[in-house]
């Protein structure tokens, strides 16, 4: 490979006490934490809203939010759509149904109210956010990240900090700074070995006449579930060579206004390929776009109450799944969250079971995980010193990363990040010198539960007993 040398300076224009790198849940519960504990709080976002997934991937919803597991920041942002109109439950009696509704604490929300709350709350805590805002590189001196560098239609700038949150999603700003990551290897073994999960697709239809979808769907409920949408017909399309999916079967969340939210197109990376490769990145978008094509053209002439539908909207980008993590003190492992369950420094409870998804379409879940802790050590890198991660970015191995990057436990996590980063500002220490006991005490007092410890019998009785009846969920 040729290279180019670059010679410039490149001009600071903003110093912060804390840098939260990522607008996704994980940040939102970082930024907010930190600046409430005062700490001067930058938050870069390289797209146009908060929200990341939740609002660039239509993945608009918070899962499994109990209140007698998670507290604090994450109870807020539920509370607050709910009183602002911004929680959308469309078919009730169907959501209940299917074990994903406010019953079980599944939360579905209007997506633009979420990114107008969202940009209220950090004004509220004084955050400042800078949107279109690109970390590319980072300021590494010796064991410590001074700050990153941006690139942005105004140019190229920095934004040095005393603490940095990693938030990205994908452990970029500690696989940048030269910091030890994991994650490059994808899964450990099996048929998939040498792979990642790969890149995953939502978009919506409209023009939809759902009253005649629903009742053909109410006529053919084997093939019309709720996570099996269209599974005979797809499976028999793909058969005939009509359609090119990875995926058998789709799932349809109606809306109001004969609207849809779909979620089936999958794009697969190659034993060697990374989901942050350019090519990669590339490849993957234009055949996720033609996969919800040939599936809506498949709709359109096969599903009663599609004949007039049309695409509304595709994604900003596709469901990132899993990439680089840091190498923190401790790596969070399957046979934790299932077997050890408690830690002596945690600093948020998890009630999510991994979500796995395979680059040859399978997918696995069940409800089969009792509450569990995430440990303060998974989200302090090995090597810097002033380097937190949360959310997706944390320490873990990748059959635990896939439940702890859902959108509830990535608040928690950020909360606790922010917490940490702002105390270490305040004591003028590394975050690894602070003492997690001060950490625990300013998020308990903040609303959110840090062990499972506290958890009343009857709490772990009832997840038990989901545990003993979960059946694997097929999508």
């Amino acid at each position: 490979m040729s290279t180019i040398r670059e010679q410039f300076d490149t001009p600071v224009l903003y110093e912060a006490d804390v840098l939260v790198v990522g607008g996704g849940p994980a940040g939102i519960g970082a930024a907010l934490a930190s600046a409430r504990h005062g700490a001067k709080t930058i938050l870069l976002e390289r797209f146009g809203c908060l929200g990341g997934n939740q609002t660039l991937t239509f993945s608009n919803l918070f899962a499994f939010v109990d209140p007698r597991i998670q507290g604090g920041i994450i109870q807020e942002i539920i509370e607050r759509l709910g009183k602002g109109g911004g929680i959308v439950l469309d078919c009730p009696e169907k959501v209940n149904r299917s074990g994903w509704g406010p019953e079980q604490g599944v939360h579905f929300f209007d997506g633009e109210y979420y990114k107008y709350l969202l940009d209220n709350m950090m004004k509220e805590a004084a955050v400042k956010v800078l949107f279109h805002s690109f970390a590319v590189a980072t300021i590494r001196e010796g064991n410590s990240i001074r700050g990153v560098v941006v690139e942005s239609r105004q140019g190229r700038f920095a934004v040095t900090a005393k603490v940095v949150i990693d938030c990205s999603g994908l452990g970029e700003i500690a696989w940048k700074s030269g910091a030890p990551v994991i994650g490059e290897e994808g899964f450990a073994d099996g048929e998939c070995k040498g792979q990642h999960m790969g890149y995953g697709y939502a978009y919506y239809a409209s023009g939809i006449d759902i009253d005649r979808f629903r009742a053909y769907a109410a006529k053919h409920q084997a093939e019309w579930g709720e996570f099996s949408a269209g599974r005979d017909l797809i499976t028999q399309a793909k058969a005939d060579g009509r359609v090119r999916l990875l995926r058998n079967s789709a799932l349809i969340r109606e809306r109001i206004g004969g609207r849809a939210w779909i979620l089936n197109p999958s794009y697969s990376l190659q034993e060697g390929q990374h989901p942050w490769e350019v090519e990669a990145m590339t490849a993957g978008e234009i055949d996720l776009r033609r996969q919800a094509r040939e599936l809506h053209n498949l709709f359109k002439a096969e599903v009663p109450g599609f004949e007039d539908a049309v695409i509304e909207q595709t994604p900003q980008q596709p469901l990132m799944r899993d990439g680089h993590r840091i190498l923190g003190e401790y790596i969070l492992t399957e046979h934790d969250i299932r077997h050890v369950k408690s830690f002596d420094d945690a600093i948020a409870v998890c009630n999510m079971p991994p979500d796995i998804f395979y680059p040859n379409g399978g997918h696995k879940f069940a409800y089969d995980v009792t509450p569990y802790d995430i440990p303060f050590r998974c989200l302090i890198s090995a090597e810097v010193d002033n380097l937190l991660a949360a959310g997706s970015s944390v320490s873990m191995d990748l059959v635990t990363w896939a439940a702890v990057r859902y959108n509830t436990p990535s608040v928690c996590t950020g909360q606790a990040a922010g917490t940490a980063a702002a105390l270490a500002v305040r004591q003028n220490v590394s975050p690894k010198r602070l003492d997690v006991k001060m950490i625990q005490a300013a998020l308990i007092s903040a609303g959110q539960r840090t062990t499972v410890r506290t958890l009343p019998d009857a709490v772990i009785k009832d997840y038990e007993r989901r545990a003993e009846e979960a059946k694997p969920l097929r999508i």
